[in-house]
């Protein structure tokens, strides 16, 4: 039969008392001492996270310190608004400009006769739309020429059944997205289509051709849709306005424009003509405004004083009047602060006079943090505002004017580099046999069709004409390339040139992927076998010594170098100059920055320190459960023991006594 027993029964004893009296003097020691050590790495975690909050927020402030846009804002006032406004960008000088508005830019219109209805038919077949300059005289209705625009390829719309309405025309048009807008206008006596140029300037006029895949006769007849024709051989749509260019008069010199955006007459400064008043100029004034560029400083200064108050308050002493800092005597926290210190007290190398921070006006005070004297600030700017300005973001300055510099990363390092250029990228050309003029184009020889870069041109179609003109020819091959719905899908083009006896088409890319291949031959304009291929190079070089990988006209360098991208745009191959790099502050702070808050960097290992603090507390807490939980055991199997035998004892007592108690009782003195 099983025994039942509960602890304390056999001996009295109070075993779960003593047991827990015990598990806890085991416990307390360790629990207090992990307990008091969790607190302060949790203390210490957020702590660290006001200092990464700091730092990231004086990050930001660098932002806008990183490029010349948060230096210079260029105020413009124009005198007479009523004839136009003008903007001006970080470039622009300051100064003053009259300018005189004596006409505005105008786009090309051209109106159809007027139509019963929207949905009455026109017809069918391919409308054609080139660009280029019109010499026609409206009154008289003469069409002398047409000069095509080598900058705009042709574009073609087929017409068919389903859109041959004259709204169906208008939305064909309009949906083609080629540079034409068509609008329908009511005007009393019908519906007419109005055909205008997106663009305005006498290069972008219009010259509309039909074919209605009839006898050449119907393109030019009265029906159908060579009733929208305007060209030198018909001109059935009426020009209700012609094309011309904005012409301006700054400070007596004459301007013209194909838009009414003026860009760059005055340096850096965009003039937008609103209305033409001859022989009344108005003054443009631009004046240079440092506000934008203090208000960025400012809230670099500010975002850096509160980075510096922060660790103050982290790492001060109380003494015996206060707490001291959660991170008082932290080394990370007084590198992070000391290398920041000692990167803005470096000296940057422009060759000028305002190369440090309190050459500008921004200074150190004696309890760490920064000041800023405006005054002086805004001297420094209005004296030499590129050196203040490149104090702050990443620049390079190429000795040649043929290189650009054009980024570079976080791995390139400051200082001057040599630049020597083995190879000038390059462009793909295709050079074709000997061709005399003039050339007649026709059915037979009118299929051009080329691979570009390794986009198809697909087959395109030459206008049918006689070509005495082999200059007009080559336009005209460009044009149709060009307007190639491969070509311009693939974003590939072409330049077409009549060189000596022979035609050139060369791609409008640079480097090895550069290319014009032949897919369907034309013979009779020299483009068979016979034609020469010659494929694109990429530019090739060093910089600071070391091989650069050139893509195009680019070279990225290596090394010390890393990151840096710099546009080779022409010259010559040889030694060209020096690059001057300079991350500048804001460039240097952000790269430094960035480190201290990266997965490896200083802040980033400390708080993972801490984690990995928290986590061995957690390992030692579980050992402690384990080893008290054994400890507990083994005194409770003890006390158990001690019971058990406490009560077989007290039975043997009570038993003995009965014995004794039993026992005839010795009377002393008696026989």
């Amino acid at each position: 039969m099983a025994t039942l027993s509960a602890s304390g029964i056999g001996s009295g004893l109070d075993i779960n008392g003593l047991l827990q009296q015990i598990i806890q003097a085991e416990r307390a020691p360790t629990e207090n001492r992990l307990n008091q050590q969790e607190a302060k790495a949790l203390s210490e975690i957020s702590a660290f996270g006001s200092l990464t909050s700091a730092v990231t927020s004086f990050k930001s402030s660098l932002s806008s310190l990183k490029t010349s846009a948060g230096f210079s804002v260029n105020k413009v006032s124009v005198g007479d608004t009523s004839l136009l406004n003008a903007s001006a960008s970080t470039i622009a000088s300051s100064g003053s400009y009259s300018v005189e508005v004596e006409s505005l830019a105008q786009s090309h219109s051209l109106a159809s006769i007027a139509f019963d209805a929207l949905d009455t038919v026109v017809g069918t077949g391919t409308l054609t739309f080139d660009f280029g300059t019109t010499d026609y005289t409206s009154g008289s209705d003469t069409y002398t020429s047409f000069t095509t625009n080598p900058d705009k390829s042709s574009q073609s719309i087929t017409i068919t059944n389903a859109n041959n309405t004259v709204e169906g025309l208008r939305d064909a048009i309009n949906e083609a997205g080629i540079g034409v807008t068509a609008t329908v206008v009511d005007d009393g006596t019908g519906f007419k289509l109005l055909i205008s140029s997106d663009d305005s300037g006498v290069t972008n006029s219009l010259n509309i051709t039909v074919d209605e895949g009839g006898v050449p006769a119907d393109n030019l007849d009265t029906t159908g849709l060579s009733q929208l024709a305007f060209n030198i051989d018909a001109t059935h749509a009426e020009q209700t306005q012609a094309a011309s260019d904005a012409i301006v008069k700054i400070n007596g010199l004459q301007i013209t424009r194909s838009t009414n955006e003026i860009i760059g007459a005055i340096h850096g400064v965009t003039l937008n003509l609103k209305s033409a008043d001859i022989g009344n100029p108005t003054q443009v004034t631009i004046n240079q405004d440092n506000s934008n560029a203090e208000s960025n400083v400012g809230n670099f200064i500010k975002k850096y004083n509160e980075l510096v108050n922060t660790v103050a308050g982290l790492t001060q002493f109380g003494g015996g009047d206060g707490p001291s800092g959660l991170l008082l005597g932290d080394t990370t926290t007084r590198n992070v602060l000391r290398q920041i210190r000692r990167e803005m007290g470096s000296v940057i190398d422009n060759n000028s006079n305002y190369n440090t921070l309190s050459s500008i006006g921004i200074t150190t005070q004696r309890d760490g943090t920064l000041s800023l004297d405006s005054g002086k600030f805004n001297s420094a700017m209005n004296t030499d505002f590129d050196a203040v300005s490149k104090l702050f973001y990443s620049n390079a300055s190429p000795s040649d004017n043929d290189i650009n510099f054009i980024s570079s990363s976080s791995k390139t390092q400051e200082g001057a580099y040599d630049v020597r250029i083995t190879q000038l990228a390059t462009n793909g050309a295709l050079t074709g046999t000997a061709v005399a003029g003039p050339v007649t184009i026709d059915g037979t020889n009118d299929l051009m069709n080329l691979k570009i870069d390794g986009v198809s041109s697909g087959e395109v179609f030459l206008t049918q004409a006689a070509y005495a003109d082999m200059d007009a020819l080559a336009s005209e091959i460009q044009n149709r390339l060009n307007g190639s719905a491969g070509l311009q899908e693939g974003g590939v083009s072409v330049t077409v040139s009549y060189v000596g006896d022979h035609f050139e088409i060369t791609s409008n890319s640079f480097g090895s992927s550069s290319k014009v291949e032949i897919a369907a031959n034309n013979a009779s304009l020299g483009f068979d076998g016979s034609a020469a291929v010659t494929d694109g190079l990429d530019v090739s070089g060093t910089i600071n010594g070391t091989v650069a990988t050139g893509k195009g006209q680019q070279l990225t360098g290596s090394g010390v170098t890393a990151g840096m991208v710099l546009e080779i745009t022409g010259g010559s191959t040889g030694g060209r100059g020096t690059v001057n790099f300079s991350k500048g502050f804001a460039g240097s702070l952000n790269s430094m920055l960035s480190e201290f808050l990266s997965s490896s960097g200083l802040i980033t290992a400390k708080t993972n320190s801490l984690d990995a603090t928290i986590e061995n507390i957690s390992e030692q807490r579980s050992a402690l459960t384990k080893r008290v939980d054994s400890i507990e055991k083994r005194y409770r199997a003890q006390f158990v023991a001690l019971d058990v035998l406490m009560g077989r004892l007290n039975v043997t007592s009570s038993y003995l006594s009965q014995q004794l108690a039993s026992l005839p009782k010795i009377q002393v003195g008696k026989r």
